[in-house]
């Protein structure tokens, strides 16, 4: 079993050493996410991808340039409507584009891949970017259009600050599922990522955020969001 990842940046699923836009493992500097991810598969599968570096990632750059083929393409009738439609086809996209991938890497080890698309469901919040669920079926669509069945959508509500702040506010893991109703911009007072520097005592980098993830700090079993859960349920059912 083979894993494909794509985040947005080095404190979700990671980046690529050399300024590389597409990576293994090896070259692969991990995310907070990615350990996650591999925190679940290990779990239950009884060995971490992480460790092995048995595993490939694509920047949302690349996979966003990947996508672009599809955008004079009619969209899937089963999206969202036009009011919509911008939004969540860019999520429809790039699942498209990270299961073509997924399926060349299938057929050049000859293997199973399991691809995990993270997109911040709303980066900055302007009123017309949809819903959370518009942009987690879009996702599946993408992934069944291109007829691929091992891809799973982590996309957090609104943003993974909203997981993160879950687990390390006062009272931790306890009346986290109003966190998701909060707006992600980051230029608002109240922003997610402002309330996260201020429990952490500054803004968290990569290696902070890892250290807790490794550390359960952050533990995935504990963490009782809708969002959250169903990527986790996703992820497990293909295990």
């Amino acid at each position: 079993m083979y894993f494909l990842l794509s985040g947005e940046g080095p404190t979700d699923m990671g980046f690529c050493a050399d300024s590389m836009t597409s990576c293994e493992g090896n070259r692969h500097q991990k995310g907070p996410m990615a350990i996650i991810v591999s925190q679940i598969v290990e779990q239950r599968l009884k060995f971490s991808f992480i460790d092995t570096r048995y595993y490939g990632y694509i920047s949302k750059s690349e996979l966003v340039q990947r996508a672009s083929i599809f955008k004079q393409q009619k969209k899937s009738p089963k999206l969202p409507g036009k009011k919509s439609q911008k939004e969540t086809g860019y999520f429809y996209r790039n699942a498209r584009a990270l299961a073509l991938c997924a399926k060349d890497k299938e057929a050049e080890l000859n293997e199973n891949v399991i691809a995990v698309l993270f997109r911040d469901s709303d980066g900055t919040a302007s009123a017309d970017r949809g819903i959370w669920q518009n942009k987690w079926n879009s996702i599946v669509q993408g992934f069944r259009d291109e007829r691929f069945d091992r891809g799973v959508p982590m996309i957090p509500k609104p943003k993974s600050e909203a997981w993160v702040i879950c687990c390390v506010k006062k009272n931790p893991y306890q009346g986290c599922k109003s966190l998701e109703e909060r707006s992600g911009n980051d230029k608002s007072p109240n922003s997610l990522k402002g309330e996260l520097a201020g429990f952490l005592g500054g803004p968290p980098s990569r290696e902070s955020l890892c250290k807790m993830v490794e550390e359960r700090t952050i533990d995935f079993d504990r963490i009782d969001m809708e969002s959250f859960i169903s990527f986790k349920k996703a992820l497990i059912n293909l295990l």
